[in-house]
């Protein structure tokens, strides 16, 4: 008897702070430090609820480590980025499921995670996927910081950061 080949779903996990409004209105999910060239190779992302800060800044709508939101990959778009060196990520979607797979995150200290649906516990057949509404909010909104600026202005012509001065006049 041959044994049926179970089919798996590349799925990127992240555990976020952000709640399902949020992640509708910025068009996915953000601000991601991840190797964006491997990032692009998947083609879905299943949001974690993490309810471990003390405020509600991102409006979470999930208990805390449950799978709330599958979104299908449209697109890997870098942010402003005004917290590290390294550049951040928006995984845009171009559609989303709704689910609740409670206790859905292992406990990984990195917020990122490159596994399958079925590692989750989410049944790809049972997904039912809704077109994503029009952003309200877009990167481009987002202000530009000063060591933003540098960052990127450095990473265009070569040089460190340091070597990149910005004079504003009011």
């Amino acid at each position: 008897m041959a044994e049926e080949k179970k089919e798996h779903h590349k799925a990127i996990c992240v555990l976020t702070a952000r709640g399902l409004e949020r992640i509708l209105a910025e068009g996915g999910t953000q601000a991601w430090v991840l190797d964006n060239g491997r990032a692009a190779r998947f083609k879905y992302v299943v949001c974690v609820q993490n309810r471990g800060f003390a405020d509600d800044w991102g409006k979470a709508s999930a208990t805390h480590h449950a799978a709330f939101v599958v979104g299908k990959l449209k697109d890997v778009v870098e942010v402003p980025n005004n917290s590290s060196d390294k550049p951040r990520w928006l995984l845009t979607f171009s559609e989303y499921a709704e689910v609740d797979v409670p206790g859905a995150w292992p406990g990984y200290r990195n917020p990122v995670w490159y596994t399958d649906l079925e590692g989750i516990g989410i049944e790809f057949g049972k997904l039912s996927f809704q077109p994503m509404p029009a952003p309200s909010s877009s990167v481009e909104e987002v202000l530009l910081t000063i060591p933003e600026a540098k960052r990127r202005l450095a990473k265009t012509f070569g040089v460190d950061p340091n070597a990149i001065e910005i004079t504003v006049r009011g």
